[in-house]
């Protein structure tokens, strides 16, 4: 039976010294003395701050190292096979069991000899090991550590939306520059405009590790796949046996592009004080270039043709329309004409 901690596929020197001073286990025995059950595998997880499926995916791989003549590469073809403790391996049959680990693993090289052999191997003493809900443990995504592992359309969309912020960003960077010219008499005399920017070209290169992930019942059934991904780092690499060692790149392309030239120009709010009728109203803001607007109430458009007065405008008389404010002309019915 192995003894060393970083025999288990997993666990390196650096995690192995974290079990060692977060939780005192040192040792592959210890290892599994503390995770018989789900509560304590998810104690175990609250403790060290891994989460429970990486505790549960090291679990298994020391439980089935109880059988003495197991190896940690036997143990994890048997692991893939959907076989998690040395009770389902000493109750499944042998051809039962030689399958299983063909099916998961084509080019495994355990042969039912191998199997008839580490069944009448000795079996170090435990208290019984809980596996009945251990694939759900072995999927479940809960404060994942390291927390760069995802599910590569996760990393596809947060992409696409990093990028949406981005340029956002940039749009409201020359909005705000625009209305500082705008309100500026010697900027806005001397012509000057704000510079806009687009990305019309993202080119995203992820050289990453990864790996297929299989989701299976505890008799070994796959009931679905799915691809993780991780830029390279040396956990994900032991874990997954990944031989990907590469690394992430982001190129982008700034073009400038031409402002609209009523982005450029001052509009400035008329005095609607004086205005008698809806229809005046909306020739006042015809008249200013004013296109975007709010006028209160909304059911005002179907009052027809009745006095009206202008209760309040924002922004005031004569002020300066900054670039994304929309201008909100409140008003009240008066009487028919």
């Amino acid at each position: 039976m192995a003894k060393k901690l970083i025999s288990i596929v997993g666990i390196d020197n650096k995690v192995g010294q974290l079990l060692r001073d977060k939780a005192g286990i040192s040792t592959v025995k210890q290892l599994y003395d503390a995770t018989r059950t789900f509560t304590d595998r998810e104690k175990l997880a609250e403790k060290t701050k891994f989460s429970v499926a990486n505790i549960t995916h090291w679990a298994a791989q020391a439980e089935l190292l109880r059988v003495d003549e197991m190896d940690i590469d036997l143990a994890y073809d048997f692991i893939d096979a959907g076989i998690f403790s040395v009770n389902q391996f000493m109750s499944a049959d042998v051809k039962e069991i030689f399958e299983k680990v063909k099916r998961a693993n084509v080019y495994s090289t355990i042969t039912e000899n191998t199997i008839r052999r580490l069944k009448k191997s000795f079996v170090h003493v435990a208290k019984p090991f809980e596996y009945d809900n251990i694939q759900k443990e072995l999927v479940e995504v809960k404060n994942n550590v390291p927390n760069v592992y995802s599910d590569l359309s996760s990393i596809i969309s947060e992409l696409g939306k990093g990028i949406s912020q981005a340029q956002l960003s940039l749009d409201q960077s020359a909005i705000d520059i625009q209305n500082k010219i705008l309100q500026d008499d010697k900027l806005y005399n001397m012509g000057l405009q704000a510079t806009w920017y687009v990305m019309p070209e993202v080119e995203f290169t992820l050289k990453m590790d990864y790996s297929v992930a299989e989701e299976r019942t505890v008799s070994g059934k796959v009931v679905s796949r799915k691809l993780f991904a991780a830029p390279s780092n040396a956990t994900f690499t032991n874990l997954f046996k990944s031989s990907k060692k590469e690394e992430s790149t982001l190129k982008l392309k700034f073009v400038p592009i031409p402002i609209s030239d009523r982005m450029t120009v001052r509009r400035y709010m008329p005095d609607l004080s004086k205005i008698d009728s809806y229809d005046k109203l909306l020739t006042a803001l015809e008249d200013a270039e004013i296109t975007n607007y709010t006028i209160l109430p909304n059911e005002a458009a179907t009052w027809g043709d009745v006095a009206i007065e202008v209760i309040s405008q924002n922004p005031i008389a004569n002020t300066l329309i900054q670039i994304g404010i929309t201008p909100t002309i409140h008003i009240k019915r008066l009487s028919g004409k």
